[in-house]
């Protein structure tokens, strides 16, 4: 059963209300689905929402789905997919001309009613002579009838990835007597079409489903025999957003951006690596590079980073060049700067929430990549019709081009030259409509080995020419999500995992093991359509070894200042367990349809600072109309200290949770369909912050750091964003802010290390024919404030000039800009594709200051710049 409901029509100049149409569309043909097979053993009904493009002929020129059957992964979309391809309507019309629409339709599947009782049975006349006895069957002259014959079978698939293409019609034909001939069958859902008793001769193919270029050929049928063929049919555009539409989780949050995986692949600046994409977003600061991440003023710590809920040790490698998650894994990233859900905690920043794709391939299939980086393959498989499997790994090539351009007489001798690899295995699985199940098992490996002719060319005050840094961690995350019924739904996740960090030079060495535990439960009740109620539990167990031979690390609003040997610190502590549990709740409520209210509460205990905190959070959302909605939101947030800070050797074991109060209000408008338009303010109030103090303790031994600290951060955010509209996607962040700290015992603000008052980001992709993209980003931002030195005293015991500097954060480094553009070119083959792509940064070879070097007694200086002109060229192969 399918009933049409006209929605929003979008002819290229934009949307038009459904109610100014002159004529609505009307439906002349409509096919039935194929009920799936499971769904009929287990009597199980559904419905499916769909979205359907009809252009100015009533032909279908796309199919989407809005919103997905219930329970999934029975079949029920991908059948109505299927049939919704061959529908046809009589077009729509605006002042009696056709037009092109877009249909919102609704495709119900329904058992076919069942025959209340068997009908009675004859009763057994009585037996005459010559009649068979009971139970015997008398036999008679039977005439065989041969049924059709197949004659002509083939198979459909989508040139260069190989996918069956299910309920595309193939139509044959000829011409050679006196009245034309043609049949037509559709292509099932693995893409089989069938023709019976075709005639003898030559046989017209044609092929021309919507959104492809028409395949025609001649196919020669003998007499009492039979052809099978594999046609492939190519697209009219790969592009990265031909994807099938599905229905958007509702917006929640106060500010919440997801960009898909399709998109992040192909961002200017980025070199296709998914996390450098969030340093585009509103209220995030520009950084030399990606190893950290600024989110609205707040220190790097404050920031928390997931993968699929569970948090990570690290997710660079070499503190920025590449994240360890590739692209072929990822499904989104969700970026929330602030006020996020009580399910999320232990950060005062934002949280970054890497979600790993449902596998649901329909063949074995993936990619090889090569770039200037590293080369690296995705490699996924279907486990049956019920989920998927898929492995990938990477490795850089970083140390090959070092040792082959180091000259042999060069005064370093790379043992291990920088190299890292990292490796992923995912797999789905769902056994049941109510049980699916998830295993994730990633991790990665950095290492780098130096030796050094001459001591004093490293570091004469680390006592050796050696120089060994490395850093290794696994992680594995299983889900189970239990979804009976649309009412009750309860996620499961347990991680698991070790890291180690190991760097050694001479005297000055740092050495870490920790082995990591994370459980995470989340039970969801829908009450109705205006109550749901959120509940769960997120526990961290850690035990840790550590070995260190250093000095005190430098924190924020520090100037750097030279090496002093004299300072070393050192703690030996193994077998440190530390526990934090969490308990969350959550509550959607709708008073009134238009209004959403979220109510919240986060408890955290933290054994290594033996600290409880509840944490109230509230958001709200109110829709004024079908294009407007305002928004609010406010909460606390609290995270612990850094481990070294409460270290009895490096730091103060008394300290206790920084803490910050989000506030945050805007509105979002939607002019056009594909257009969002979005103005958000915010201001966070920090206290309790760790900073530095010359204050001693009770026992007279200087604490190092206290919670003396305060900060404040405040600013407006403003962001254009255009979906996939007219071969064009892109948007335009604005964000105008100040961050400024109060260290403890001053009484007032200075400004935050990484605080920028404007920061301008213009990101665009645009589609070319032949499948060619280019796109482009640009940027614009205040330059970081540094300290200015003033002078410099000689150190007479040290034989160096030790700097002196004036007050914190005092000046700035000049105004940052920069332009990248990057062009992507996809060749098609039978049975793959090949991708080549050229990414310029900084094309126009800004010399951008990145910070201030001085001479030997500090009397003169020199800007450090950024990298010039950087090329970036790769390949990948895709099948």
């Amino acid at each position: 059963e399918g009933l049409g409901v006209p929605r929003a029509p979008q002819p290229p100049s934009g949307q038009i209300e459904a109610g100014k149409l002159s004529k609505v569309p009307k439906q002349t043909k409509f096919v039935e689905a194929e009920y799936p097979k499971a769904a009929v053993e287990k009597g199980i009904e559904a419905e499916v929402l769909l979205l359907l493009d009809i252009n100015a002929q009533g032909k279908i020129d796309a199919v989407g789905i809005a919103q997905p059957a219930e329970p999934p992964g029975m079949g029920f979309d991908e059948a109505a997919l299927a049939a919704a391809q061959q529908f046809e309507f009589e077009p729509a019309e605006m002042a009696g001309k056709p037009i092109a629409v877009q249909l919102q339709y609704k495709y119900k599947f329904k058992l076919k009613a069942k025959a209340e009782a068997e009908a009675p049975a004859p009763a057994t006349p009585p037996v005459a002579a010559g009649a068979p006895a009971p139970g015997v069957v008398a036999r008679a002259p039977v005439k065989l009838v041969r049924g059709p014959v197949a004659n002509f079978t083939g198979i459909l698939r989508e040139r260069g990835t190989r996918l069956p293409l299910p309920g595309v019609v193939v139509t044959v034909f000829r011409d050679d007597g006196e009245k034309p001939v043609g049949f037509e069958a559709p292509a099932d859902a693995e893409g089989k079409f069938r023709f019976y008793d075709l005639g003898p001769g030559d046989w017209k193919i044609l092929v021309e489903p919507p959104g492809f270029f028409p395949f025609r050929t001649t196919e020669t049928i003998a007499a009492n025999e039979g052809i099978d063929v594999t046609y492939y049919v190519e697209r009219g555009s790969y592009n990265p957003f031909d994807v099938t539409v599905t229905a958007t989780r509702p917006r929640k949050e106060v500010s919440r951006t997801v960009i898909a995986a399709k998109e992040i692949d192909k961002i200017p600046g980025t070199s296709g690596d998914p996390l450098a994409v969030v340093q585009n977003f509103a209220g995030v600061a520009r950084v030399p590079f990606n190893g950290i991440i600024i989110v609205r003023g707040a220190a790097p710590e404050d920031t928390q980073i997931f993968v699929d809920g569970a948090t990570v040790p690290l997710i660079y490698h070499f503190g920025g060049l590449r994240s360890v998650i590739p692209i072929g894994i990822l499904d989104s990233i969700e970026f929330y700067p602030g006020n996020f859900s009580p399910a999320y905690g232990r950060a005062i920043g934002g949280v970054i929430d890497v979600q790993i794709k449902k596998l649901q391939p329909k063949k074995v299939g993936g990619y090889v990549d090569f770039n200037l980086f590293d080369g690296g393959f995705f490699l996924e498989s279907p486990l049956g019709d019920k989920g998927g499997i898929a492995i990938a790994a990477r490795r850089s090539w970083i140390d090959a081009i070092i040792l082959a351009t180091v000259p042999d007489n060069a005064g370093v001798n790379f043992l291990t030259a920088p190299r890292y690899y990292d490796y992923q295995l995912v797999a789905n699985y769902r056994p049941a409509p109510a049980h699916d199940l998830r295993l994730l098992v990633f991790g990665s490996d950095d290492r780098l080995a130096l030796l050094f002719s001459n001591p004093a060319d490293f570091a004469p005050e680390s006592g050796a020419n050696t120089f060994s840094a490395s850093t290794t961690f696994v992680r594995s995350l299983a889900t189970y999500k239990y979804i009976p019924n649309q009412q009750l739904e309860n996620t499961l996740k347990v991680s698991q995992g070790f890291d180690w960090q190991d760097f050694n030079a001479g005297n000055l060495f740092f050495k870490l093991k920790i082995n990591a535990a994370q459980l995470r439960d989340t039970f969801r009740y829908k009450f109705g359509e205006r109550f749901t109620l959120v509940a769960g539990t997120d526990l961290l167990l850690s035990s840790s070894d550590i070995n260190v031979s250093l000095p005190a690390p430098p924190k924020e609003g520090e100037p750097p200042g030279p090496f002093d040997a004299t300072k070393l610190l050192t703690t030996n502590l193994t077998g440190q367990i530390y526990f934090s549990p969490s308990l969350f709740t959550e509550v959607e409520w709708k008073p009134v349809p238009r209004l959403l209210l979220l109510p919240g509460l986060r408890f955290d205990h933290f054994t290594r600072i033996n600290q409880s905190l509840i944490q109230p959070r509230f958001t709200g959302r109110l829709q004024l109309g079908e294009r407007v909605t305002v928004k609010g939101g406010a909460g606390l947030f609290v995270q612990e200290p850094f481990f070294d800070e409460t270290n009895p050797s490096f730091g103060n074991p008394n300290l206790k949770a920084e803490k910050a109060l989000h506030y945050s209000a805007g509105v979002e408008f939607k002019p056009r369909l594909h257009i969002t338009l979005d103005a958000t303010g915010f201001y966070k109030d920090l206290w309790s912050l760790v900073s530095q103090t010359t204050a001693l303790g009770p026992d007279g031994k200087a604490l190092r750091y206290d919670n003396g600290g305060r900060g404040r951060v405040y600013g407006l955010e403003l962001v254009a964003r255009h979906e996939f509209n007219n071969n064009m996607a892109g948007w335009v962040a604005y964000t105008l802010m100040k961050s400024q700290r109060q260290d403890s015992g001053s009484d007032r603000y200075r400004l935050f290390d990484f605080d920028q008052t404007h920061i301008l980001t213009i990101v665009g992709t645009y589609l070319l024919r032949r499948n060619w993209q280019v796109g482009g980003r640009f940027r614009l931002v205040s330059g970081n404030p540094i300290t200015p030195v003033t002078g410099s005293v000689y150190n007479a015991s040290q034989d160096r000039y030790d700097p002196t500097y004036g007050a914190i954060n005092s000046s700035r480094n000049p105004l940052f800009h920069q332009l990248d553009i990057r062009v992507d070119k996809r060749w098609v083959y039978q049975s793959w594709m090949l991708n080549l792509y050229m990414e310029l940064q900084n094309v126009y070879s800004q010399r951008n200051a990145e910070g201030v070097s001085y001479n030997y007694d500090f009397s003169k200086k020199q800007r450090q710049t950024g990298l010039p002109l950087l090329p970036v060229l790769g390949v990948r192969a895709e099948f």
